[in-house]
Parts: structure tokens; C-alpha cells; sequence
């Protein structure tokens, strides 16, 4: 199944920008089979750099998509179009996963940002971008 999910996700991602100071891309990936009490641990370990101290902050998925939305300037049609790409994530992630969360990692102006869900078959899968804040 995990091949199957990173395929959808990765064509629903396709085209889709997290946009900050910079647009970055979001990429799916499988954290495998994860007990809900290792999650932060293994965000922290695989999206901290070794030489930086960063804070994981957990933030709302809800108020996250919809800030997005929210922020979108209704005079740029191409912001418009990719703040809907992610409310379509948001519904495809609520109707086809579970626990989704979403994760910063904070204290230094190049935040990783990891949403995660946890899927029918077990498998939890992250899906990372970056935020560019000077």
C-alpha cells in the first residue's frame, strides 16, 4: 500500500508550493509503520540538522490549511489556485488517513515544515517543505 499512497500523494503534491519568502515544493515520504509515541522524536531526528537547535512546535492541521487559504490574495489567481491544491490535500488527507499533524521546526529562518498522517494499513507518511522567514 505504501507505494500506492506516495504515488497519490506525490501527484496530488505535484505543482503545489508551499509559499513564504521563497515557494518550496512539498515531497512525500513513508516514516513506515511508527507508534504515535516516537512521531516527534523522529521528525525531530530526521528534519534537525545536526548542527542547528531547533524547536518542534505542533500546530493545528485545521487552522494550518486554513491560514493558507485565508492568506491567499484574491487578485493573484496562481496563489488562489495553489491555496485550493491544499485544501484539496487537506480533504483527501482527512478522508483517507488519520492523526495528521503538522509539525515546525523553529530557530532558525529555514523552518522545515512536516505534516504527517497515519494511514488504514499502518503506515505513516510525511510530507515536508520549508518556510523562509527573515
Amino acid at each position: 500500500m505504501e507505494n500506492q499512497i506516495l504515488t497519490e500523494l506525490s501527484a496530488r503534491l505535484q505543482g503545489l508550493w508551499y509559499m513564504s519568502e521563497s515557494e518550496a515544493p512539498l515531497t512525500p515520504q513513508s516514516l513506515g509503520n511508527l507508534p504515535k509515541d516516537q512521531l516527534d522524536e523522529k521528525i525531530t531526528g530526521l528534519f534537525t540538522p545536526e548542527s542547528s537547535s531547533l524547536t518542534l512546535n505542533k500546530l493545528d492541521p485545521a487552522i494550518f490549511f486554513n491560514d493558507i487559504v485565508a492568506a491567499a490574495d484574491p487578485a493573484d489567481q496562481i496563489i488562489v489556485q495553489n491555496a485550493a491544491k491544499f485544501t484539496e490535500l487537506y480533504a483527501y488527507l482527512k478522508n483517507n488517513s488519520t492523526d495528521i499533524n503538522v509539525f515546525r521546526l523553529e530557530g532558525e529562518s529555514n523552518i522545515p515544515i512536516i505534516i504527517t498522517s497515519l494511514f488504514p494499513d499502518g503506515e505513516v507518511i510525511a510530507i515536508s517543505t520549508y518556510s523562509i522567514e527573515t
